[in-house]
């Protein structure tokens, strides 16, 4: 994907390719934190890690947001329906599929 750096292609490259080839349905998320999420695609954008441009370490990334449409999982409450999620190569789900 032309958009993404070396880095990202490797980490995150076949996850935008499923999500962009199926971007119209949903996606049952298994999160870092083991919650699971039905979720559909909401956007993308370039993002960075807040540090200032001449600072050391600083990077963009692309980030895509997913709404949240069903908890099926979430043992600490910390997602609900209609809540936005973001996923870049720092936090690229435990697991991804379509829902059923």
């Amino acid at each position: 994907m032309w958009w993404l750096n070396e880095y990202e292609e490797k980490i995150i490259g076949p996850f935008y390719d499923f999500i962009f080839k199926n971007e119209d349905k949903l996606f049952l998320f298994e999160l870092n934190d083991g919650a699971i999420v039905k979720v559909k695609f909401d956007t993308e954008s370039e993002m960075d890690n807040n540090l200032d441009l001449d600072e050391e370490g600083y990077e963009e990334f692309r980030e895509a947001y997913f709404e949240i449409v069903e908890v099926v999982k979430d043992d600490t409450n910390s997602y609900s329906v209609g809540q936005l999620i973001a996923i870049n190569y720092h936090c690229l789900p435990n697991s991804y599929r379509l829902a059923d």
